[in-house]
């Protein structure tokens, strides 16, 4: 590697250019040039207040707010040198004007600060950008009369490159001295120093050798020391400068900050920019802030084969430390040997690690692992003692709170640290740096110099150099890593492109597809020319019809009988399947499945197949869809359109009604077809229930569908149920549908997707061709064909939905597919009247199921490995959806090629002229692609539903003119414990969130009032005193405080949540400037109602019931005013039905806890007559309210403050929304 230098000095119109050109050379580049340009400026202003040569220019800077030097008493300016600022920057904010808070300057403060260019630079190359933060808030302060002065850019200020053995720190301190000479002559010239008293420019610095040798030692001539004093340039040193011109409260603070950085670093002067990065480096190998280095190539392939160093794929988790520490990042590594996995903790020890990095780790011990965490722990804790480490961000972290939905599950966390080996890494093999959608973080620092945020919380902020800051600080931008290097907590990239303002739905939808890896942006999506010349023609007058050569081969099924049918949602225009059901001679059934033929527009190897086989799959989001062919062909010419002849690829099944439908043929090929109609979901549910007069049906045709229909769900249910015995699962996942107004696309409603028994009727058909074709074409090309299997997940991953549901009083066994599937019929059939505590049961199951994917057979063992296990299927594929599926079009081919009688074999094909579909390496490399495809669109999918929904609460609650803001109240379930709250799934609309309970940073509990009133007001008004919260892994427990006024409600009094509990949630928007506004869930109550009669009951867990005697006892509670109390002494007895569970009067735990000294004990039951509504409504709170207003119970210790602010009587709110309702 060498370096050369040039510089070239010239004019032009705007003063002098100065041009300094580097050249560089390496082995990996050759020779390259840089080229930096600084014009120098001759119109920079003092920003002196006295001076009247710069008036013009200093009142402008006034005008735009920024202070003025302005020294009266003394009449000195300071000058501080790169030592003083980097060493000492905290006295310097300290010492503010004086101890009253005045703008004028004292003796003992020090204001008057002429802040240099040059310090800023050399600051900014050293990564101090927190210093550099703190100069430009003194700056900014109008108390400290304190500047930022453009030296380096002013032409009399400027100095120009000395020999080349002068240091760097030399060079500074010359151009610090430059400035302050400059600063005395101006003051000269501009009649500032004809004043009373003189005025002089001081030097600050830590450098014996400035301070003493040249100017007070002898270091310089005597003429040189008379010169600079008699240019009213004065040089301290700065202990000697706070010893005589500071107050003692200053001298103390600078000899307190010197005896705390007399060791360290912090002065950046004492070695070249390079030679701080290094020692940074070394130090915090040291401290353990940061490894070393990666391990050399070699070292990492002898540890590989020594089995002391593991090569894997790392992925993030979402996992947080216990409360009060800083998020530590954790990273796992799956080993497909059925090893345990790798656990990586701590930013040390993932050493820069990003997701989806291949890394190699190094196993620890269990006694390494312990001083890793710990370590970890303190690292994070205490920061990492650099400027550019610390960079916090408030916002941020409430965002990642909601985006993250809290931590991982207990579960999940348990299970995880008691399965797992632990490592570091220590090299990086393959990086998986894509370009990441961020925004930007601004830090007021006004440098050049920012943060990007990713909307990946998984991903590391990224360093970037930006200048125009106000272009994209309110938009999401582009942006690629570069580099990580060792002794930075944060990669340094690039800036690539602005994609649009925050909040915009296009900007939102192109942040998606960037994110997900599916399209630089929606304007990308749109097909190539060369795509386009390759359709079929189609216009109004001239539509494509088959030609009489196309139609020779298929056969012909527009005029044999057959009424074929599809059976899409509503508004589909991508009709790629359609079924036929008929008899046949001998009392048979002919069942049909009919495919859209798209191989026979799509040629292997035509442009279209490229741009198809890149897509992968067609992405639809809520409001739109990114075909994955044009929509010449998807929507029109191969769509099964009614009334329209179509090609297709069927498979038709003669079926046994005699012997349980069994197949006694089946048959495969190209067809043409006339479909009879389009139905729509909701259309053929009311002919398979036998529905007459069927809206959109034609009256004639309607008979012969409805039997057709009826027909083929008997078929289905019979086949269903076939593979339900072998152990297939019923699974459930969350799909909603929005409804959109018409003018302005704004969502108008968000309800979940109903679930219809012609569903699973066509599902099923589905299921049983793509089993047929799988079959088939395995038969053909055992070693080539493209199958999709389902593996066996293990028996940890169900411990969390285990353990949830005995909670309730059932017993999972997911020894099998078969035993699960039995495990979730009892649910069903106990739950039938609770069918959210079903759907988060299958919801759970399906969660802890691994990925199906594509693979090629010649890629496995066997067939013991082909198996789907959610389908309880030997052999499954993908044939049924070639318009929206890459793998489903292969498939066509294969199963194409299998009747036309090609040759293959297992092996590899022998001849060039094979097709590639039969290729074993083609369709394994292929496979893998659209599982990554398929993986993305789903996510982005997920994410799309999330944006509206997002969206839709945000209209709900935005605020009228003239009005507040209205609150969205829905009922909820819990179906997670987490261990700073609940996850809870709100059926209503479809989604789930987290319920934050515990502030993550403090510990302290967040338990809304509202949770003991009912009232959605208080939700955001804490108990305080809240104490030993417990999250397990299926329930979450907080102690109440005990000296709440106005009860003592026993010794059980402690508010709980269990998995499948059902609450009441508020659902609000967190406005943020990073990304997307997640939609948070705040806890308003407990649902009693459906806990103690809902899943409570049906698995004979305990309801929540209190114990303790009635309150009515002491207190009658007038039934038309129950915030009206009178005292009684009347005794009554309980009556039976008060006495049996969850049978009227509050749960226990809504009530709240009084200390044992405020109310005189009682026995006796509930009182008779009270609805339990109005008790918990009126009974339990309104008694608070009167004794919070009344104060007629006296207790010893003073009562625990409930509210925002003590003495705040609770307002009474009549019409709160009922907890039970």
């Amino acid at each position: 590697m060498a370096h050369t230098r040039a510089a070239v000095v010239s004019e032009d119109n705007s003063g002098m250019r100065t041009e300094t050109i580097a050249f560089r050379r390496s082995k990996r580049q050759g020779m390259t040039m840089s080229v930096t340009e600084r014009y120098m400026r001759h119109d920079i202003p003092c920003a002196l207040s006295l001076c009247t040569r710069c008036a013009p220019q200093n009142q402008e800077l006034q005008r735009r707010g920024i202070p003025l030097l302005n020294p009266q008493h003394p009449r000195r300016i300071l000058v501080p040198d790169t030592s003083v600022v980097s060493r000492f920057i905290e006295l310097l904010e300290s010492a503010a004007a004086d101890d009253h808070g005045s703008s004028s300057s004292s003796s003992g403060s020090l204001n008057n600060i002429v802040f240099c260019q040059t310090v800023l630079d050399a600051l900014d190359k050293r990564n101090r950008s927190r210093t550099i933060r703190n100069v430009r808030m003194i700056a900014a302060d109008p108390r400290r009369s304190s500047v930022v002065f453009a030296n380096e850019v002013f032409a009399e200020t400027a100095v120009p490159d000395g020999p080349s053995n002068e240091s760097s720190t030399e060079r500074d301190m010359r151009a610090v001295q430059q400035t302050a000479k400059w600063y005395a002559q101006h003051i000269r010239d501009c009649g500032a120093a004809a004043a009373s008293s003189p005025m002089c420019i001081a030097i600050l610095t830590l450098k014996e050798t400035h301070a003493n040798n040249v100017y007070r030692s002898g270091g310089a001539t005597a003429e040189e020391r008379d010169d600079e004093v008699s240019a009213g340039v004065e040089v301290w040193h700065l202990d000697d400068f706070v010893a005589q011109n500071c107050s003692p409260q200053v001298v103390d603070h600078y000899r307190e900050i010197a005896r705390a950085t007399e060791h360290t670093d912090m002065d950046i002067t004492d070695k070249t920019a390079l030679e701080y990065a290094q020692s940074r480096l070394k130090a915090k190998s040291q401290t353990g802030c940061y490894p070393a280095a990666y391990w050399s190539p070699q070292d990492v392939e002898d540890g590989l084969r020594a089995g002391t160093l593991v090569r894997g794929k790392i992925r993030m988790l979402r996992t947080g430390p216990a409360a009060g520490t800083t998020r530590q990042p954790q990273g796992i590594i799956d080993r497909a040997d059925g090893a345990p996995s790798i656990l990586v903790s701590g930013r040390v020890a993932l050493n820069r690690a990003c997701p989806g990095d291949t890394v190699v780790v190094r196993l620890l011990t269990d006694s390494e692992a312990a001083a890793n965490n710990t370590a970890a722990a303190e690292a994070d804790a205490g920061g990492n003692g650099g400027d550019d480490e610390s960079e916090s961000d408030d916002e941020e972290s409430v965002a990642v709170d909601q985006i993250d939905a809290g931590e991982e599950p207990i579960a999940e966390s348990e299970a995880l640290a008691a399965n797992h080996a632990s490592g570091v890494v220590v090299s990086v093999t393959e990086r998986k740096w894509r370009p990441f959608v961020a925004t930007l973080q601004i830090d007021g620092s006004g440098s050049s110099r920012h943060l990007a945020v990713p909307v990946d919380v998984n991903v590391p902020k990224i360093r970037i150099h930006y200048m125009d800051i106000a272009a994209i600080a309110d938009r999401y931008f582009v942006v690629a890593i570069d580099g990580w290097l060792a002794d930075s907590q944060y990669p340094h990239g690039h800036f690539v492109r602005a994609l649009g303002r925050i909040g915009d739905l296009d900007a939102e939808i192109d942040t998606i597809l960037v994110e997900r890896q599916i399209a630089v942006s929606q304007a990308s999506l749109a097909f190539s020319e060369a795509s386009l010349r390759e359709m079929p023609v189609d216009l109004p007058l001239h539509p494509w019809c088959p030609s009489p050569d196309d139609i020779e081969g298929c056969r012909d099924l527009r005029d044999t009988g057959t009424l074929i049918f599809s059976i899409d949602p509503q508004g589909s225009q991508d009709i790629d399947d359609a079924v036929s059901m008929r008899p046949v001679d001998g009392g048979k059934l002919e069942l049909g499945v009919h495919i859209a033929d798209v191989t026979r527009f799509v040629a292997p190897g035509s442009a279209t197949d490229t741009e198809a086989q890149a897509r992968g799959t067609t992405v639809y989001l809520a409001d739109r869809r990114f075909n994955m062919i044009p929509e010449i062909l998807s929507e029109r010419i191969c769509s099964l359109r009614g009334g329209q002849d179509r090609f297709a690829v069927s498979v038709m099944w003669t079926l046994d009604p005699e012997n349980e439908y069994t197949v006694e043929s089946v048959w495969f090929g190209r067809t043409l077809i006339r479909s009879a109609c389009e139905m729509y979901y909701e259309q053929a549910q009311e002919l398979l229930d036998g529905k007459t007069g069927v809206n959109g049906i034609d009256p004639e045709m309607e008979p012969g569908f409805r039997q057709s229909i009826q027909d083929l769900a008997k078929v289905m249910r019979v086949l269903r149920e076939r593979r339900q015995r072998n152990g297939a699962l019923e699974l459930a996942s969350t799909e909603v549908k929005f409804e959109f107004h018409k003018e302005t696309r704004a969502v108008a409603e968000v309800r979940p997707k109903k679930s219809l028994e012609i569903h699973r009727v066509i599902e099923e058909a589905m299921v049983f061709a793509n089993t047929a074709v799988a079959q088939r074409i395995h038969q053909h090309i055992p070693g080539a064909a493209l199958l999709r299997r389902h593996r066996s997940p293990t028996s940890d991953r169900f411990e969390r939905l285990i353990k949830a549901a005995g909670t309730r009083g059932f017993a999972i066994d997911c020894s099998s597919n078969a035993a699960l599937a039995d495990s979730l019929r009892r649910v069903a059939q106990a739950a039938h009247s609770d069918p959210d505590l079903l759907f988060l049961a299958k919801s759970m199951a399906t969660l802890a199921m691994q990925e199906a994917d594509y693979f090629a057979t010649g890629d496995c063992g066997g067939p013991a490995e082909f198996a789907h296990y959610g389908l309880a299927l030997d052999y499954y594929t993908h044939f049924t959806s070639p318009i929206r599926r890459y793998a489903d079009i292969i498939v066509h081919r294969q199963l194409l090629a299998a009747l036309a009688g090609a040759e293959s074999s297992a092996a590899e094909p022998a001849s060039s002229s094979a097709l590639p579909v039969e290729s074993r390496q083609w369709v394994g490399s292929v496979a893998a692609r659209l599982n990554e495809r398929n993986r993305q669109s789903k996510v982005a999918q997920r994410e799309s539903t999330e944006l509206f929904q997002s969206r839709f609460v945000a209209q709900k609650t935005q605020k009228e003119e003239g009005q507040d803001s209205q609150p969205l109240v829905a009922d909820g379930v819990v179906a997670e414990v987490r261990a700073n709250g609940l996850i809870v799934y709100v059926p209503r609309f479809g989604l789930r969130g987290p319920v934050h309970l515990r502030d993550k940073a403090t510990g302290r509990i967040q338990l809304p009032l509202s949770t003991l009133s009912g009232k959605p007001g208080d939700v955001d008004k804490i108990i305080d005193g809240c104490t030993e919260f417990v999250a397990e892994s299926d329930r979450l427990s907080i102690r109440l405080p005990i000296n709440v006024p106005v009860f003592h409600l026993g010794d059980h009094h402690r508010l709980s949540f269990a998995v499948f509990d059902h609450v009441k949630v508020m659902l609000r928007v967190l406005e943020t400037r990073r990304r997307r506004a997640p939609v948070y869930l705040t806890l308003v109550s407990q649902a009693w109602g459906a806990a103690s009669g809902g899943a409570g009951a049906l698995s004979g867990s305990r309801a929540y019931r209190s114990s303790l005697p009635s309150l009515e006892k002491k207190f009658r509670i007038s039934a038309a005013n129950p915030a009206v109390l009178a005292r009684s002494g009347r005794k009554s007895k309980p009556t039976p039905s008060e006495n049996k569970l969850g049978q009227s009067g509050p749960p226990e735990d809504a009530l709240l806890r009084g200390s044992k000294e405020t109310a005189t004990s009682s026995k006796g039951g509930k009182s008779k007559g009270k609805s339990k509504n109005a008790w918990y409504a009126g009974g339990a709170y309104g008694i608070l309210e009167k004794f919070s207003e009344m104060s007629l119970l006296e207790t010893r210790r003073e009562p625990q403050r409930l509210g925002s602010s003590p003495g705040t009587k609770h307002p009474t709110d009549p019409g709160h929304a009922d907890p039970q309702n």
